[in-house]
C-alpha cells in the first residue's frame, strides 16, 4: 500500500481530537462521567454507586480508567474521553493487524481505514459509552487468540484472555461471546479438531476469572451478602448471577426487566447508517462470504471467511432477538465487518473488472453525496454555521473528494478516497459546529458551568431535576429536593443557586423568595433528535424551559 494513503488517518485523528473537547452527552455519557468522578472521590473501586445509590447496570472498567484519568489530568471533557479514545486506537490497530494476517497488507490497511472512518466509530469517540472499550478489547482478543492458533505461543493466549477479560469488565459476557463464536465457528468450518480441542484453551477461563475476580468479589460483597436490594424496581438476590447471566442473556430469555417495542429488524436499519459510508460494501461482502460458505458446504480447507462471518452473524442474530435494543449494542462487531469489507474491497480493486469498478465508483459517490448533503443541511438549514475557517476546510474537502472522483488515477482513489473524505468532512462539521450547538440546549451542563464560574457550586441545589451533567460540571453530586420546603430546610447558606423546571420556578415565586438572578434556558433532550427540533420553524414546539435561579434566603 502506498505510504501516502496512510496520511488519511491524520484528518481522522484530528476529528477524534476535536470531539474530545466537546461536552459529555446526556444521559449515558454524563452518567458514566459523573460515576467516575464519584468513584475517584470515594476511593471505592470495587463497588459501584450512582449518586450514592447501588449501581448494577455496567461493569467497572470504564469507570476505573476514567477515574484514573481524572486523577492524573483533572476533571474535564478531555480527561474523561482520553482512555476510551486510546482503547479505540488499539481497536483500529488490532483490526489492521488481524486483517493483514488474514488477507494481506492492503486488506489490513483497508480494514483500519474502514473501521476508523465509519460513522459509528466517529460517534464512539465523541459520545463515550462502554462500547468503545468493549469493541477494542473484543477485536484485540480475537486477533491474539488467532495468532495463538497459528503459533501456539502462550503469550498470545494470555493476551487474548486479557482482552476477553477487558471486554467482560466493560459490558459483561458479550465480551466472551463474540470471540468464542468467531474462533469456534472458524475451527469447526476448517475441521481443525486439533486446535478446537487443544487443552490450552482451558487456561483462557482461568486467566479471565483471575482478571475479573476483584469485580466479582465487589459484587459478592455488595449484593450476594446482602440479598434483596432493589435495583430498577426488582430485588437482586445475587449480583454475580446478574452480571454473568441476567444482564446479557436475560435480555434474550426475557428475564431482564429491560424491554422495549423494537422489532427484530431494528439492528438491520441501524447498521445501514452506523456503518456509513461502507454499508453497501459490507452488504455485498457478507453476501459473497455467505455464498462462499454455502458453496463449500461449511468446509473450508483454507481461507478465513468463517472467522469474520461467525463473529458477525451469530452475535447480530442474538442482538436482534433481544427484548431491549439500542443502536450502539452492535458496534462491538464492527471491526469484524470492517475486515470482511476490506477483503472484498481488496478483491474489487486488485481483481475486479473495469465495469464493476466503475459501478462501485458511482455507488460510493452516491453515499458520499448523502454525507455531504447531511452535513451541509445541518450547518445551514438547521443551525447555520458562521465559522469561515470551518467552511473553507469543508469546501476544500468537498473539492478534494470531487477531484478524486473525476481525476483519480487508481481504483482506490476513485472508489475509496471520495467516501473517506466525505465522512471525515461530515464528522468535522458535527464535532466543530453541530454538537457544540446542540449542547446549548443541554441546560444542565450550561447551568453547572455558570454556577462553578461564580464559585457557588457548594451552594448549588436542584428542585425536582436530577441530571448527571450537573454533577460532572459542578464537580460534585448536586443535592436534589422534591419541594421548596425541603430545599430550604437542607441549606444554611444565605445565597442559593437552584436549577429547576418551569413548575419549580413557579413554586419558588409563590413562596415569595427573593430572586437575585433568573436565567431562563431553552432545553431539549439532544439524545432524542427529531425533525421537529432540527427544523427552525417548529423547534419552539419541542423546547421546554429550565431556570437557573440565584436566591437570597436571608429574608426567611
Amino acid at each position: 500500500m502506498k505510504t501516502k494513503y496512510y496520511f488519511l488517518f491524520i484528518p481522522i485523528g484530528i476529528v477524534y481530537l476535536i470531539g474530545m473537547f466537546n461536552d459529555v452527552m446526556e444521559v449515558d455519557a454524563s452518567q458514566y462521567a459523573a460515576m467516575s468522578r464519584e468513584m475517584l472521590e470515594s476511593g471505592n473501586y470495587l463497588q459501584l454507586y450512582d449518586r450514592g445509590q447501588n449501581y448494577l447496570d455496567k461493569p467497572p472498567l470504564l469507570f476505573w480508567v476514567s477515574a484514573m484519568s481524572f486523577k492524573l489530568f483533572g476533571i474535564s471533557n478531555f480527561s474523561y474521553k482520553l482512555p476510551s479514545v486510546l482503547f479505540s486506537l488499539l481497536g483500529i490497530f488490532a483490526t489492521a493487524r488481524l486483517g493483514r494476517r488474514l488477507y494481506g497488507e492492503k486488506a489490513g490497511f483497508y480494514a483500519a481505514l474502514i473501521l476508523s472512518s465509519c460513522q459509528a466509530w466517529f460517534m464512539m469517540n465523541q459520545d463515550i459509552r462502554t462500547d468503545t472499550i468493549l469493541a477494542a478489547c473484543t477485536i484485540f482478543a480475537i486477533w491474539q487468540l488467532f495468532i495463538f492458533m497459528d503459533e501456539q505461543k502462550f503469550i498470545h493466549l494470555i493476551f487474548g484472555a486479557i482482552g476477553v477479560a477487558g471486554a467482560m469488565l466493560t459490558k459483561g459476557p458479550i465480551g466472551l461471546m463474540v470471540p468464542a463464536l468467531s474462533i469456534s465457528f472458524y475451527l469447526l468450518v476448517k475441521r481443525d479438531w486439533k486446535n478446537l480441542f487443544n487443552w490450552k484453551w482451558l487456561l483462557v477461563p482461568i486467566i479471565v476469572a483471575i482478571c475479573i475476580s476483584p469485580f466479582l468479589y465487589g459484587l459478592y460483597q455488595q449484593y450476594d451478602l446482602q440479598p434483596g436490594k432493589i435495583i430498577q424496581g426488582e430485588p437482586i438476590q445475587s449480583g454475580v448471577k446478574f452480571y454473568l447471566w441476567t444482564q446479557s442473556f436475560g435480555r434474550i430469555t426475557g428475564e431482564s426487566v429491560w424491554k422495549d417495542d423494537t422489532t427484530q429488524l431494528f439492528f438491520t436499519h441501524t447498521f445501514l447508517w452506523a456503518f456509513l459510508p461502507w454499508c453497501v460494501l459490507f452488504v455485498v461482502a457478507l453476501w459473497r462470504d455467505t455464498a462462499t460458505l454455502i458453496k463449500a458446504r461449511l468446509h473450508l480447507a483454507s481461507g478465513y471467511t468463517a472467522l469474520t462471518w461467525g463473529g458477525f452473524v451469530f452475535p447480530f442474530i442474538a442482538f436482534s432477538l433481544s427484548h431491549y435494543k439500542l443502536p450502539h449494542y452492535i458496534f462491538v462487531i464492527f471491526p469484524l465487518a470492517a475486515i470482511a469489507s476490506a477483503n472484498f474491497l481488496d478483491f474489487l480493486i486488485e481483481n475486479g473488472s473495469v465495469l464493476w469498478q466503475k459501478r462501485w465508483k458511482w455507488i460510493q459517490l452516491f453515499v458520499a453525496t448523502l454525507a455531504y448533503t447531511l452535513g451541509i443541511l445541518l450547518c445551514t438549514w438547521a443551525f447555520p454555521m458562521s465559522n469561515l475557517f470551518a467552511w473553507i476546510l469543508t469546501l476544500t474537502g468537498v473539492g478534494a473528494g470531487l477531484y478524486f472522483v473525476w481525476r483519480g488515477i487508481s481504483p482506490f482513489e476513485k472508489i475509496v478516497l471520495p467516501s473517506a473524505i466525505a465522512i471525515i468532512v461530515l464528522n468535522f462539521l458535527l464535532n466543530v459546529h453541530f454538537y457544540p450547538t446542540l449542547f446549548y440546549f443541554t441546560t444542565s451542563n450550561q447551568a453547572a458551568k455558570l454556577v462553578k464560574a461564580d464559585g457557588g457550586e457548594k451552594n448549588f441545589r436542584t428542585l425536582n431535576q436530577v441530571s448527571y451533567g450537573l454533577d460532572v460540571y459542578a464537580q460534585r453530586t448536586v443535592p436534589n429536593y422534591g419541594t421548596v420546603d425541603e430545599l430550604l430546610q437542607n441549606s444554611n447558606n444565605k445565597t442559593l443557586w437552584v436549577y429547576t423546571n418551569a413548575q419549580g420556578h413557579q413554586e419558588i415565586l409563590a413562596r415569595g423568595l427573593r430572586i437575585l438572578e433568573d436565567k431562563k434556558m431553552e432545553h431539549f433532550h439532544i439524545s432524542t433528535l427529531s425533525m421537529l427540533f432540527l427544523n427552525p420553524k417548529t423547534r419552539s414546539k419541542e423546547i421546554e424551559y429550565k431556570h437557573l435561579l440565584k436566591i437570597d434566603t436571608s429574608i426567611l
